[in-house]
């Protein structure tokens, strides 16, 4: 095959979920033009230099700067004029063999400018990580410095991911927890019973303390051992034998990007599914059972056509869907909740589909469902663009296109 056809195929088949969400055809239509996109626009501030980035967020440290990880194992740093600075702030070895693999996550200890603590979550590439997703704390010598200077050590591991559907994003909550996507791993849902129970950690968002002086026994989910975090005592299955004291919630096919709003610790989640893309908003009280393999969205699995299937099993359902190739659509990018300075946007959800390349702006209404708005972000349609939000130091949103490496700003 010529290599430039194969290249392009590459990036057609790439992240953030897996093709079989929609067909060639329907990944290339044009998006729908929606409606008035609240008034906002994406302004490129990186144009080269990147290669295949997966996530972007702030350091949050005063000093205007912007973290950037790309897939093959890379952070990169744009300082605060938006600039990329041409060496890498910190590489590690990653598995890449299947093209959702590499270096998903990046997250900033809430006090990072005193404790220097970074998070990490890729797939695992030493002996000891391999076929699993791997979560690693670096200790930064110097905070401000912007070449890592400092130990890393490995904090867990969840076994048994050893191609797609992998997850891998990581925040902070308010609550000071540190908050972990996995995905259910690959294959079709009859394959992924797993997601809907709680004796394993696939198919789930996991929330752990890794606080200073954090530590204790791992938990039957985690493995052996001493671990260096803390399961927090409040959460549903801590303590119970037989369950993984790590969940927060599950259900889950491929929450490969999800949020935390830090006005309420609310979890919007971006789900890439088969036939259907979902977006879940879980609350405190809430059914942590978001309902994947049993229903995609509010269709039963395999489809019989009814649409009551949170009702009828009891699970959390989202609170916006569509169908794979609708409008141009095929796999969601769950993206954040605004809390920057522009007032019609405030309060707002902001995300995206990584094949329509649109804006997407939703507000929930008073039925519990998301009414949204569309905008064009000047990204052309295709698979595996818009990829991933993060937010600066002032709350603004930022974004990243993962086909051609560019970095931008909502405005």
């Amino acid at each position: 095959m010529d290599t430039k056809l194969l290249a392009t195929f590459l990036i057609v088949a790439l992240l953030p979920g897996c093709a079989e969400s929609a067909s060639p055809s329907t990944m290339l239509a044009s998006m729908a033009a929606g409606a008035t996109g609240q008034g906002i626009r994406a302004e490129r501030v990186v144009r080269e230099g990147l290669e295949f980035p997966t996530a972007i967020a702030s350091p949050r440290d005063g000093s205007g700067r912007m973290f950037v990880i790309e897939r093959e194992g890379r952070i990169r740093v744009l300082d605060r004029d938006g600039r990329l600075l041409p060496e890498a702030y910190y590489t590690r070895e990653v598995t890449t063999d299947d093209i959702e693999q590499g270096l998903l996550g990046l997250a900033f200890d809430p006090d990072f400018s005193n404790n220097g603590r970074i998070y990490i979550a890729y797939s695992g590439a030493s002996a000891g990580e391999r076929y699993g997703m791997v979560l690693r704390r670096l200790q930064a010598a110097d905070p401000a410095a912007n070449r890592f200077d400092g130990k890393d050590e490995l904090v867990m591991r969840v076994e048994g991911l050893v191609a797609n559907h992998n997850g891998g994003d990581i925040h902070f909550g308010p609550d000071g927890m540190l908050y972990w996507s996995i995905g259910a791993g690959t294959g079709e849902p009859a394959d992924h019973v797993h997601a809907s129970k709680t004796d394993n950690l696939r198919g789930k968002i996991l929330r752990i303390d890794v606080r200073e002086g954090a530590g204790g026994e791992r938990n039957t989910c985690g493995g052996k051992g001493r671990a260096p975090y803390a399961i927090p005592a409040d959460n549903p299955f801590a303590g119970k034998r037989g369950e993984c004291g790590e969940i927060w919630v599950y259900g889950l096919r491929n929450p490969w990007r999800f949020g935390i709003d830090a006005a309420n610790g609310n979890l919007w989640i971006g789900d890439v599914g088969k036939d259907r893309e979902e977006l879940s908003v879980y609350r405190s009280g809430d059914n942590r059972d978001l309902g994947f393999p049993r229903c995609q969205g509010s269709h039963a699995y395999p489809s019989t056509g009814a649409t009551d299937c949170p009702s009828k099993t009891g699970t959390t359902g989202p609170v916006f869907e569509y169908a794979g190739g609708d409008h141009g659509r095929c796999a969601i990018t769950g993206g954040l909740v605004y809390r920057g300075a522009k007032p019609s946007l405030r309060g707002a959800y902001v995300f995206s589909d990584s094949c329509s390349s649109e804006l997407l702006v939703g507000r929930l209404s008073a039925d519990g469902k998301l009414k949204v708005d569309s905008t064009a972000s000047g990204i052309g349609s295709g698979y595996g663009t818009i990829a991933s939000f993060g937010e600066d130091q002032d709350n603004e949103l930022w974004f990243i296109n993962h086909e051609n490496g560019g970095v931008y700003r909502v405005r």
